[in-house]
C-alpha cells in the first residue's frame, strides 16, 4: 500500500456537489463570470465543474441524441481527474455524454476506474482493484492530469445517485467481468429504470449481446481489425452501436455504417480531431471534449 500524497483529501461526491453549489451561488452573487470547464481542468487549480441536473445540457434519453455525439472518455481524462464526479458532471453540463468503466472491489461493489489495477490513476492504494476493500477504495484519491487537486473515487451507486436518468451515460463493463457480474450491473440499472438513458458497452461479444437482450442500447467495442463475428451476427444480437478503434481502416468502419450500425470510434485526443472523421460517423470518444 502506498502512502497517500500530501494534497487535501477530497470529500465523497455528495458533499462535493453541495459545497460546489454553494460556491457557485456565492460567485454569481458577486457578479463574477464562471470559468469554462476546459480552463478549470487544464489550470490544475482543482476547482470542480459540478452542478445540479438542471445545469446539464447533454440529453437525458438515447432517443434524443443528435449526431455526431461527443462522448467524454473517462469523464475527460486529459482535463479532469480520470473517472471523477468532477469530470462526469462537467461533461454533462457542457453537452457531452460522460463515459466510465466498471470494475469490482473484493466485496463485489462496482466502482468506476479504467485499469484493473490502482497504480496509474489512484493515490493511497496500489495493486488489483479486485483486492481492494470498500474502505480502501473510499480512502483513495484520483490523480489530477495537470497536477491539480486529487478527486474522490466514485462507486457506480454514487454516480447513479447523482446523474442516473438525468443525462445519457456510457458505462463500459470491463473485460473480465463474469456473466453474474454483468447481470448484477444490469439489475441495478433495471431497479433504477435507466433503460432509456444508457448506452452500455463491452469488448466482450457475449456481454454486448446480453446487454441488448436485457433491453439496453448496446455498444460493441472492437479493435483495429474487424471482429470475428460477422456483421449479420452482430446485428442479430440486437446490438445497435459499434465502437471501433480509430486505427480500423475507414473502408471497414464504413462497412459498419452501411450495415446500419451507429459508429463511434475511440479514442481521439481532442474533439477537434472529430472534425476529421467522415460525415457518416455518429459519435466519437475523446479525452478532451472541450477543445474542439
Amino acid at each position: 500500500m502506498r502512502t497517500q500524497n500530501a494534497k487535501s483529501t477530497p470529500t465523497r461526491p455528495l458533499t462535493i456537489i453541495a459545497t460546489a453549489a454553494l460556491a457557485v451561488s456565492a460567485t454569481f452573487g458577486a457578479g463574477i463570470a464562471p470559468a469554462t470547464a476546459a480552463s478549470l481542468g487544464s489550470a490544475g487549480d482543482g476547482a470542480p465543474g459540478l452542478g445540479s441536473p438542471s445545469d446539464f445540457t447533454a440529453p437525458d434519453k438515447v432517443t434524443d441524441l443528435t449526431f455526431p455525439t461527443t462522448i467524454s472518455h473517462r469523464g475527460g481524462a486529459n482535463v479532469y481527474p480520470e473517472e471523477s464526479m468532477e469530470g462526469f458532471t462537467a461533461s454533462a453540463k457542457d453537452g457531452f455524454l460522460p463515459e466510465m468503466d466498471i470494475q469490482f472491489l473484493d466485496d463485489g461493489t462496482p466502482v468506476l476506474i479504467h485499469d484493473d489495477t490502482a497504480d496509474r490513476t489512484l493515490n493511497g492504494v496500489s495493486g488489483p482493484i479486485r483486492d481492494l476493500s470498500r474502505e480502501e477504495w473510499d480512502a483513495a484519491t484520483i490523480k489530477h492530469p495537470a497536477g491539480g487537486e486529487d478527486a474522490a473515487t466514485v462507486t457506480l451507486d454514487e454516480l447513479l445517485d447523482e446523474m442516473g436518468g438525468d443525462v445519457v451515460l456510457v458505462p463500459e463493463i470491463k473485460p473480465g467481468a463474469t456473466s453474474a457480474e454483468v447481470d448484477q450491473v444490469l439489475d441495478e440499472f433495471d431497479e433504477r429504470g435507466l433503460a432509456d438513458s444508457l448506452i452500455v458497452q463491452s469488448f466482450d461479444f457475449d456481454a454486448a449481446k446480453t446487454i441488448a437482450e436485457r433491453g439496453y442500447t448496446s455498444l460493441y467495442l472492437t479493435g483495429a481489425t474487424m471482429p470475428e463475428e460477422s456483421l449479420d451476427e452482430i446485428k442479430d444480437a440486437g446490438i445497435e452501436w459499434v465502437g471501433p478503434s480509430t486505427k480500423l481502416p475507414k473502408k471497414d468502419m464504413h462497412a459498419f455504417d452501411k450495415a446500419g450500425f451507429h459508429v463511434a470510434p475511440y479514442t481521439l485526443e481532442t474533439a477537434k480531431d472529430g472534425h476529421r472523421l467522415p460525415g457518416w460517423i455518429d459519435g466519437f470518444f475523446t479525452d478532451n471534449a472541450w477543445e474542439g
